[in-house]
């Protein structure tokens, strides 16, 4: 397999997504309703159908959250630590700076990096990548809350409260609950669960591209750039140092992890930063720059990782 061949069916049906907007041949409002669908009902059913039939095995450890997250960590303390030197006079540039990390770290892993992962290496990593996606969300929009608190008083119920009823860490923990605790889940529901699946990863990539054409490159270059680059380069390259040289993890695991980061900023990030009020313009612009630009960071990283 290819990379090409990897990856232009996504990059084709993201393309028509964005078309079908962009041409107004679907209204914004029609985009928001699949959109709903598609993340309130299509998603969850297929994270956590795929979830709870996951065979984990031996892959639960420790070298395979610290090759993954530690990386994270420092790319988001090191793009926080760049806005604050760059924002030093301005009162608010706590908040500014962790929803700028947030926009530099945060991957989004369900709409890239899972099916692109699922071409490459089938469902035989789908275990892998759900330990890895179970805790991304939570943890990066919980630490960007608390470092973006003013007063220093972090909200836990509030926090704990729109965690669980985010539909997708919903579902993920939901299919967790129900693997471990070997529920077993009536043949009738499983066959729904497959029917409502299968056009998730289709819609969401539609749903991406359509998205892009509501976003605009404004006149925050110099971040956005930072914050692509330190997304899709350095992440990554953390990430494959941490998991190949320190940790020395299988080389399907190493490319599963390397892959996951190196994917573009997810668009819940820019929802987190309408509700700092913070680097609205300049989150949206790097969802817009890392996704156009992961259609060639990510095959340059198949590729060097020898995966495709």
């Amino acid at each position: 397999m290819t990379v090409l061949s990897v990856i232009s069916p996504l990059v084709l049906v993201a393309f028509i997504g964005f078309i079908a907007a962009k041409s107004q041949w679907m209204s914004k409002e029609q985009i928001n309703t699949l959109s709903r669908f598609t993340f309130s009902l299509a998603i969850p059913a297929f994270l956590f159908f795929k979830m709870a039939t996951a065979q984990f095995s031996d892959q639960i450890n420790g070298s395979l959250f610290a090759a993954f997250y530690l990386p994270v960590l420092i790319s988001y303390t090191i793009a926080y630590l760049f806005n604050h030197a760059i924002l030093a006079g301005d009162q608010k540039h706590r908040a500014a700076s962790a929803v700028f990390a947030l926009g530099s770290s945060y991957s989004n892993t369900v709409i890239v990096g899972l099916p692109v992962l699922l071409m490459v290496f089938g469902e035989q990593v789908i275990a892998i990548i759900f330990l890895v996606i179970s805790f991304h969300s939570a943890m990066l929009f919980g630490l960007t809350s608390a470092l973006a608190s003013a007063s220093g008083g972090f909200n836990w119920q509030s926090f704990i409260r729109q965690t669980l009823s985010n539909p997708l860490i919903l579902s993920i923990s939901t299919g967790l609950a129900f693997n471990l605790l070997a529920i077993p889940i009536p043949e009738f529901l499983s066959e729904t669960l497959v029917l409502m699946g299968k056009p998730a990863i289709t819609l969401a990539l539609f749903i991406l591209g359509a998205s892009l054409s509501y976003y605009k490159i404004r006149q925050t270059l110099g971040h956005t750039l930072a914050a692509s680059l330190c997304k899709l380069v350095l992440l990554p390259a953390l990430v494959y140092m941490c998991a190949a040289g320190i940790f020395m993890l299988q080389p399907v695991t190493v490319t599963v992890l390397v892959i996951l980061s190196a994917c573009s900023t997810g668009v819940n990030a820019y929802l987190i930063a309408l509700q700092q009020q913070q680097h609205q313009e300049t989150v949206a612009s790097t969802v817009v720059v890392s996704t156009l630009v992961s259609v060639v960071t990510i095959p340059l990283w198949l590729w060097f990782l020898g995966a495709a």
